[in-house]
């Protein structure tokens, strides 16, 4: 199975054995930025792994699972969109190797270990599962497209199947935090508008989520072999839809998958 196939079957665990995961895969989380796609270079990421018995984490709606993975990142534009984008590749992976995840929103670390001038973006749940690892496309509990989509043009070939596999992108409860606006190879993506309070805090979570669809989006252009690009734009970086703020484009190569 591949992380693109792994879209439209996991889901997330929230019972797990314990039995002990590889060294070798939890080498493969540490490292996986250097083969991950990127929404932007030159951010600093990195990994700590912890088991269970050694690291308390506390948090509303905890998970209880024999390992934690938390993500740091250099504090900086962009450093939520970029983790998320990891972080949901990271989560393929696992389910690729029968593991199952589940993200842990608001957790913290009971002993919070600091990374120098980097901030904890992020903590995974994960371990082999005492539950299903998968479900069927139909138990998704998605919108519909209509209510994520407005096209000002019929989606292309390549616009739809980028569409479909960023409709199935998780997110907190399930509240799916995006809107897709569609134009002459280009899908504009939005996210929704942080309330007053706690604006920083919500900034962030909806940016996670946004580099989370954008993971998918990379990871079907990968799989149909079509050239993407994401870039935020001058002439959308103004432009809002109702509670919702511009987090980017991504932009399909010309003659990628037209008909």
């Amino acid at each position: 199975m591949t992380r693109y196939e792994a879209i439209f079957r996991r889901k997330s665990v929230r019972k797990y054995r314990d039995d002990a995961v590889e060294e070798q895969i939890l080498e493969r989380i540490r490292d996986f930025g250097r083969e991950a796609l990127e929404i932007r270079s030159g951010i600093c990421m990195k990994w700590k792994i912890y088991r269970a018995s050694d690291h308390k984490v506390r948090g509303m709606f905890q998970v209880k699972a024999p390992y934690y993975a938390a993500l740091y990142a250099e504090d900086c534009e962009d450093s939520y969109i970029q983790a998320g984008c990891l972080m949901q590749q990271v989560v393929l992976y696992l389910h690729t190797q029968g593991i199952g995840s589940c993200y842990q929103g608001g957790a913290r670390l009971k002993e919070e270990e600091e990374s120098g001038n980097m901030k904890l973006m992020m903590i995974l749940a994960f371990g082999y599962p005492a539950e299903s690892l998968e479900r069927t496309r139909s138990e998704f509990k998605r919108a519909e497209p209509g209510k994520l989509v407005k096209a000002s043009v019929p989606p292309g070939k390549a616009q739809k199947k980028l569409l479909e596999s960023a409709r199935l992108a998780p997110s907190a409860l399930n509240q799916q935090p995006w809107r897709f606006v569609v134009t002459e190879n280009r899908i504009h993506l939005f996210t929704r508008r942080p309330g007053k309070i706690g604006y920083e805090r919500q900034y962030g979570k909806y940016m996670f989520h946004a580099g989370i669809v954008l993971s998918h989006m990379l990871l079907t252009a990968e799989e149909y072999w079509f050239d993407l690009e994401y870039r935020k734009l001058d002439s959308i970086m103004e432009k809002a839809i109702q509670n919702y703020l511009y987090a980017g484009s991504v932009i399909i190569a010309n003659g990628s998958m037209k008909t």
